[in-house]
């Protein structure tokens, strides 16, 4: 018999996200771009995340140790599971936990709310960051659990749900109860509606949403930022950029300074990654569980694609400047290594997950799977999905928050769903 720790119930499998150590300029380079939107792209992200802490606040006035987070999961999960029921349980962007919600029944508020039942990675996690600097929420921790919704935020709620009166109540009270009282839950046509991200805000709850990403709380450069920005992706500007030499009429140098640097390290980082799946696919179709550094440089395409990346790194180099403290300089310069060999042991040293290096060997980590593409079924993926990012007409390896800028825009002006539609028509 062989004693040992126990682990836990069920092994988490490991996410292909290969961060390379540069985590923190990633997210720096994202906040000089767009400050204090997070991975917000769409409006009903915000509501449904707000409508949770509304709800969990009043949940708290009845009884202790409520966390916000089941809250607004469970408020989510309601908000999918209404809008599968609407369009037959089809995939689409805005959804997430179609193999986990399709076909439910006997639906209750403690079912919704236990960790398991919905989707790891809920939308919620997008907006920790958003509803702070929009003003939806107060605390002083930046963790969910301790948000208290504001008065903007309340507004924010009453103003977008005074359409809707499930069973004859408001949505929130509603919601309170079921979180309360643990009915079964009924569908209605109006809660349905209410909650259901395809459906867009009405013209004052959306109005309201932009006042608050132009002119919200914090510092004046954040709000002045994320403005000029909406304003140049709104505008007929947006797509006269791709080489990003000319900058646009409503974008102050210092913010297109910081714009055109970030896109250069974007395109670091993505070279480096493009590479690294080479090499991933090149062990798989070749059957190896682990090859030598210097066999892995003399593969063709892995030469090809580390030039690419050297040239890249070389680029922003040049710039000479850096305001991620230092972070994406050492990044580039590990990119830039004249040896080839040496570079890919930089950078597998950097991946640590789905490539591991083991002395002068590159091994097959625990998220090798042996081609570029994550599974197309993930109940978990992020953001609009690529298809559609392909089709905004910003330039390329700008700053994804300059993408979803532009679907919040059109999502505020109710011509979101019209372009996620001609991307699934065109597939």
């Amino acid at each position: 018999m062989h004693w040992g720790l126990l682990g836990p119930e069920q092994l988490a499998g490991s996410r292909r996200t290969r961060a390379l150590g540069v985590g923190r300029a990633v997210r720096k380079f994202n906040q000089l771009a767009v400050p204090g939107l997070g991975g917000v792209w769409f409006a009903k992200q915000l509501l449904l995340a707000t409508l949770g802490v509304v709800v969990a606040d009043r949940l708290r006035l009845q009884k202790r140790h409520v966390k916000a987070i089941e809250i607004a999961n469970a408020i989510e999960a309601l908000a999918c599971f209404c809008a599968f029921q609407s369009n037959g349980g089809e995939r689409e962007d805005r959804l997430r936990g179609v193999r986990k919600l399709v076909g439910k029944t006997d639906l209750t508020f403690a079912k919704l709310r236990q960790p398991r039942f919905y989707v790891t990675q809920p939308m919620r996690m997008a907006t920790v960051e958003a509803l702070a600097a929009l003003g939806f929420v107060e605390s002083a921790s930046p963790r969910f659990n301790s948000f208290r919704a504001t008065e903007i935020g309340r507004d924010f709620v009453e103003e977008a749900m005074k359409d809707f009166t499930p069973f004859q109540t408001s949505v929130e009270l509603h919601l309170f109860r079921l979180a309360s009282e643990d009915l079964p839950i009924n569908v209605s046509p109006s809660l349905q509606s209410a909650l259901s991200p395809l459906k867009p805000l009405n013209a004052i709850a959306r109005e309201l949403l932009r006042s608050r990403i132009c002119e919200a709380a914090g510092e004046d450069m954040n709000a002045s930022r994320r403005k000029n920005a909406l304003n140049w992706v709104s505008s007929s500007e947006v797509g006269k950029h791709a080489d990003m030499k000319t900058k646009p009429q409503s974008i102050d140098a210092d913010h297109w300074h910081d714009l055109r640097l970030g896109a250069r390290f974007f395109e670091v980082r993505k070279a480096a990654i493009d590479m690294l799946n080479v090499l991933e696919a090149a062990m798989d179709s070749r059957n190896l569980t682990k090859i030598a550094t210097a066999k892995a440089a003399g593969i063709a395409d892995v030469q090809k694609r580390s030039n690419v990346v050297r040239a890249a790194a070389e680029t922003f180099l040049q710039e000479k400047t850096d305001p991620t403290g230092g972070m994406a300089t050492e990044f580039c310069r590990d990119c830039f290594e004249t040896d080839s060999t040496r570079m890919i042991e930089k950078l597998v040293a950097r991946d640590g997950r789905v490539l591991l290096l083991r002395g002068t060997d590159i091994h097959q980590g625990p998220a090798f799977l042996g081609r570029s593409k994550p599974d197309d079924s993930d109940e978990d993926a992020e953001g609009p999905g690529a298809e559609n990012v392909g089709r905004i007409p910003v330039p390329a390896n700008i700053s994804p928050r300059i993408s979803n800028l532009y679907l919040m825009n059109l999502d505020l002006h109710c011509k979101l769903d019209g372009f996620l539609r001609a991307s699934q028509e065109a597939a």
